[in-house]
């Protein structure tokens, strides 16, 4: 055996040591969320108050943003490990494909349904999340976690509630439905890209060797998702007039907001990334100071559910 090999399993036998590693996973455990809540906020925040007064090439600013993304990716990669051999892991166009479909999507039914009615009904994709976690990664749910899952869904349905107007097609909800599927879908299907097991040992600590598997994957996806943006970024013929220093600002939230919430997949799952969007909702609730009975309902059904989920 060699002198490394006896090292790290002495490592590992040790107590301190592995309680050493729990605690740092643990604490990168938590700054993922608090920090994918944060920057979701800070970029809903921004883009709404850009749009009311600027317009810009929304493709344009999405590609530069996975270009950065791209290009700290490669650089920490490289800098924690030099000679691990690039190997292109094709399942990520699967996300790709789904994250274009779900743009177009998008869209296409703000084009047919009212905002307010669009926000309320899709919500739906909490649910589906639960299903394809159950049928792609196998998991498992205690009826507790169903029941709390369920009250954050209607919760954050309550808070969209408010101010609804307008008619509903038949056509306008299957489409609704069917971006849910694929928004949901490629959720766990990075979930499930993401936390493969058998990796090739890249460095001795166990947290480096997670973070660069975790920014290895990472590169790939924002790789496969360029051609789709720069292809949206050159067809778009829309004027721009923001100021060059609103457009660096929402590069970077941009940037802060997907690789933490990339970070959520790997260090929880895509339950809980779908449990920071409905706290997302909440925060950007109360920020909006209208509070109606859905409202302060919702609010509390959310709260609810969150704990019931944690605890």
């Amino acid at each position: 055996m060699s002198g490394n090999s006896m090292l790290n399993e002495n490592r590992m036998l040790n107590p301190g040591y592995r309680n050493s590693i729990n605690n740092v996973n643990k604490n990168v455990d938590m700054l993922a969320v608090i920090v994918a809540i944060a920057s979701c906020i800070a970029s809903n925040l921004l883009i709404r108050n850009t749009a009311e007064q600027y317009t810009y090439n929304v493709s344009f600013i999405l590609l530069m943003i996975e270009c950065l993304k791209l290009f700290i990716c490669a650089c920490v990669t490289r800098c924690i490990n030099r000679e691990q051999p690039f190997q292109v892991r094709w399942g990520f166009i699967v996300n790709a494909v789904l994250y274009s479909l779900v743009n177009f999507l998008t869209y296409r039914i703000t084009s047919m349904l009212e905002p307010s009615i669009y926000s309320v009904l899709i919500q739906h994709k909490l649910i589906w999340v639960v299903v394809f976690s159950l049928i792609l990664l196998k998991k498992s749910f205690s009826v507790q976690q169903y029941i709390s899952l369920m009250v954050v869904c209607y919760g954050c349905m309550l808070v969209k509630m408010s101010n609804i107007d307008g008619d509903i097609s038949a056509t306008a909800i299957c489409l609704v439905i069917i971006q849910g599927i694929c928004s949901s879908l490629a959720s766990v299907w990075i979930e499930k890209m993401m936390k493969v097991e058998n990796r090739p040992q890249v460095s001795e600590d166990e947290s480096k060797q997670k973070l660069y598997w975790f920014l290895s994957d990472s590169f790939q996806m924002y790789m496969f998702g360029i051609p789709i943006y720069l292809f949206g970024s050159f067809s778009s013929k829309q004027d721009i007039d923001i100021p060059m220093s609103l457009g660096f600002a929402l590069v970077a939230v941009g940037v802060l907001q997907g690789l933490s919430l990339g970070a959520v997949f790997v260090y929880h799952s895509s339950v809980v990334r779908s449990l920071v969007a409905a706290i997302v909702i909440v925060f950007l609730a109360v920020e909006h100071q209208l509070y109606s009975v859905e409202i302060v309902s919702g609010i509390a059904l959310v709260v609810l559910g969150v704990i019931g989920w944690v605890y």
